[in-house]
């Protein structure tokens, strides 16, 4: 694993202390952004939200921060061990999974994420670690962030985001925003 590490460009004893997702999500950074990172550029959140400052536009979160990480460490060691692992062997291909996924996303094929995961991360025959973390990390939030979104909504004139995984299905935002009421249409 120390070799898979220094490969991605991140010191072994700098993650000793780290939960393996939060490693796992380091690690399956592309290159282009850690290399933005490291140059001080924000990430996507963060920029999103110093725009919105910046015009003078209300700032609201569907979710807080305690509540993400709590998601995520609600599934079991073993499921983020796995996924390290996964991560780590996939090395540079997984700078071709997230070109897949910004592929799908701007042909509007969000759908296809999770068969796209299933594909390229495989887990033990029997494992049911996709449907823990989707019920744990998008179906549930996905209630929690669309019930919050209600009010703002309702006011108008709002822009929402949220990432990709969090949209498509019965279950995604824009399903449960329609059965809320909202028209929801996409946006070139």
């Amino acid at each position: 694993m120390n070799a898979a590490l220094e490969a991605r460009g991140i010191p072994p004893a700098s993650v000793a202390t780290m939960k393996p997702w939060m490693l796992a999500t380091m690690v399956a950074l592309p290159a282009c952004e850690l290399a933005r990172q490291s140059a001080g550029q924000p990430i996507l959140d963060k920029k999103l939200a110093e725009d919105a400052q910046a015009s003078g536009k209300a700032l609201e979160g569907l979710e807080t921060i305690a509540e993400q990480l709590g998601a995520m460490a609600s599934l079991p060691m073993d499921f983020h061990m796995k996924g390290l692992v996964e991560t780590l062997k996939l090395g540079d291909r997984m700078d071709d999974v997230i070109e897949t996924m910004i592929v799908l996303y701007k042909a509007e094929r969000v759908d296809m994420f999770w068969p796209l995961f299933r594909e390229t991360l495989p887990q033990q025959a029997g494992d049911d670690g996709y449907a823990a973390f989707e019920q744990a990390m998008i179906r549930t939030r996905n209630r929690t962030m669309a019930e919050r979104a209600g009010a703002v909504l309702s006011r108008g004139n709002a822009f929402i985001a949220v990432g990709a995984l969090h949209l498509p299905g019965e279950e995604g935002l824009v399903e449960l925003f329609r059965k809320a009421g909202f028209t929801v249409s996409a946006v070139e």
